[in-house]
């Protein structure tokens, strides 16, 4: 694909930089990549003198553009066909209609029943071009218009943070792609937290902003931001989400929830996912402060992409007059998740081949079968099958389902490590990251972890681990003794830790895996090694110090008297060991009185004065 740059000043629009690349215009069969958001591309189209249709991801970014235009008409979910035709009957000079994806066909069929060619009389501009690719997974309708976006004679792609796309019919029509390079310095600060103690982090990023009037958070979790709300007793708080996500909150209680914008502006204000791009949110006196928030504990879809959700996410809060900075500060709070699994393109390359052979095997059974009820059999297993998920209405490969799985994957790498993502938002040429990563040794999301999991076995590999973490970092100097000595009280709060404990100190990891961490093996191999260190503790210096001044010589002590005693011994220095009558001829050389009153040993000599003796320096 060819590709043109660009310049842009700073404080020049989006046609100030295609203007000295000769186009008065978006230009036709084109991905015009922004770089930067509020250049005012979608401003542009509606101020065009031709006919256009806007495609933009969602419904608020159209009521807010709504607001602002005259004679724009807008289509979406509510708009019944009559308007539609209304409008485009018009006699206005240039129409313009902005619409959801999925609301696409209401203005085609609206057209044809007109006898109105709208590929040939409208140009058509798909805003926020990357949001198919990201969101066909869950949102199936959003590629519909594709077909007929392809059959415009005029039309374009945009995007600040367009992704790749393999689209085969972006060659065939030969689309170029327009980048627009600022000439100035456009890089934002972002401070990015890495920790496995969530809320602990939270709570301090958000007391450090008590004296901001507005904190913008982005989390894409209508469950977490109800758990936020009640867990840090938030009170002046908005809630943006969809309608769906609106009726769950109130009925949880939450009744400050709103499917669109609402000002002014709350202390705390929330936003899922919807609210990511496109839409411009205004803060009339006050810049807000942005947290965008993962949890990898609560759900995966709270990742964030930084090459392109990070960056619409700042780009919602638009500048007043001259003043290019927004807003106040940029935090992403995140948990990462080392065990995360990321699928390599080979892998992906090798299902999605099978995907397609399992259903074109069924597809020719099907096509073949002459028994009708065996057809609806075969037809019930295609329409279960995963490739289901990867083709379009018209029965054919969706090329855009395809980029998203790659790209799901791209984006999940980057949560493997702090490193990963730290690099990640490095590479995106866009922030100035402050980096911080306080991942601790044991963190309570750990712990959280490891008291919510139900099968022992997997608590007791989880303590493993965290122990091993513990040692380790203690070997390696990452954590003062201080410290460890810390993490393991810690650890031993939780219940039934203390049993693992105690067995690692015994039999380390090693002997844990050996008896596969099933408490009966553990048990066992506990009570082989206490036997064999017993067998070596009760001959230290020490034990045998106190032995040998426990007892007289050469007098006649009762048999059990001695056993007794030299029990005693052992259970002080943790020795343990069952002591029987004849144990103490280890250590003495001994005469024996049977007699049956009263059995005795006399006790002659201490055989292993030599380790005593040496052991005092004698």
């Amino acid at each position: 694909m060819k590709i043109i740059e660009a310049v842009i000043n700073k404080g020049e629009w989006l046609l100030d930089a295609l203007k000295r690349i000769g186009y008065d215009m978006i230009p036709t069969n084109t991905i015009l990549d922004k770089t930067l958001t509020g250049l005012g591309a979608t401003h542009s189209e509606i101020h065009s003198k031709r006919n256009s249709i806007i495609i933009e991801p969602n419904v608020p970014v159209i009521l807010g553009k709504l607001d602002e235009n005259e004679n724009l008409e807008a289509v979406y979910e509510k708009c019944e066909p009559y308007t539609i035709k209304k409008y485009l009957q018009m006699d206005i000079p240039f129409k313009k209609i902005i619409t959801t994806p999925e609301s696409f066909h209401k203005i085609r069929d609206a057209a044809n029943s007109l006898g109105i060619n709208i590929y040939k009389e409208y140009f058509c501009l798909f805003d926020e071009c990357e949001k198919i690719t990201q969101d066909i997974d869950y949102r199936r309708k959003i590629a519909q218009p594709i077909y007929d976006f392809f059959l415009f004679e005029n039309k374009a792609l945009v995007s600040a943070t367009p992704l790749p796309m393999s689209h085969p019919e972006l060659e065939r029509q030969g689309f170029q792609k327009i980048k627009i390079i600022p000439t100035y310095d456009y890089k934002k600060n972002l401070k990015l937290i890495v920790t496995n103690s969530y809320y602990k982090r939270l709570r301090i990023v958000l007391d450090s902003l008590k004296d901001s009037k507005h904190i913008c958070i982005f989390f894409n979790v209508t469950d977490g931001i109800n758990e936020l709300i009640n867990n840090l007793k938030i009170t002046d708080y908005k809630v943006f989400c969809s309608q769906k996500s609106v009726d769950k909150l109130n009925k949880r209680g939450i009744d400050k929830a709103y499917s669109l914008i609402n000002y002014p502006l709350a202390k705390y204000n929330f936003f899922t996912c919807r609210f990511y791009s496109a839409l411009d949110i205004l803060s009339r006196k006050d810049k807000p402060d942005i947290l965008i928030l993962t949890d990898l504990r609560s759900a995966q879809f709270t990742i964030v992409d930084p090459l392109t959700e990070a960056i619409q996410i700042q780009g919602r809060f638009r500048k007043k007059g001259n003043d290019d900075i927004t807003y106040n500060s940029l935090t992403h709070i995140t948990t990462i998740n080392p065990d995360i699994r990321v699928r390599t393109e080979t892998e992906l390359t090798a299902r999605i081949t099978q995907f397609a052979d399992t259903y074109n095997l069924l597809k020719e059974q099907h096509d073949q079968e002459t028994n009708k009820f065996k057809q609806e059999a075969i037809f019930e297993d295609i329409q279960g099958l995963k490739f289901q998920e990867l083709i379009d209405d018209e029965g054919n490969i969706n090329p855009f389902s395809i980029d998203n799985l790659y790209n799901e994957e791209r984006v999940k790498s980057y949560y493997q490590s702090a490193d990963n993502l730290h690099q990640a938002y490095l590479s995106t040429n866009f922030f100035n990251v402050t980096f911080s990563d306080v991942t601790e040794c044991v963190g309570e999301d750990d712990i959280e972890r490891l008291n919510q999991s139900k099968l022992e076995i997997d608590k007791r590999k989880m303590a493993v681990q965290f122990l091993e973490k513990i040692h380790n970092d203690y070997e390696q100097g990452n954590i003062t003794y201080e410290n460890k000595v810390f993490y393991i009280d810690y650890l031993k709060r939780q219940p039934e830790a203390n049993y693992i404990i105690d067995a690692y100190n015994r039999i380390g990891k090693s002997g844990i895996e050996q008896a596969q961490y099933k408490k009966t093996l553990i048990d066992k191999a506990v009570k082989q090694y206490n036997k064999e260190q017993a067998e070596t503790l009760r001959f230290i210096p020490k034990v045998l110090q106190d032995i040998k001044e426990e007892f007289d010589l050469d007098i006649y002590i009762p048999k059990n008297d001695i056993k007794k005693r030299l029990q005693l011994i052992f259970n002080e220095h943790s020795v343990d060991y069952k002591v029987v009558q004849d144990t103490i001829k280890d250590y003495y050389h001994c005469a024996e009185s049977n007699s049956k009153d009263t059995p005795s040993f006399k006790l002659k000599a201490f055989k292993l004065e030599e380790v005593v003796s040496s052991t005092l320096g004698i």
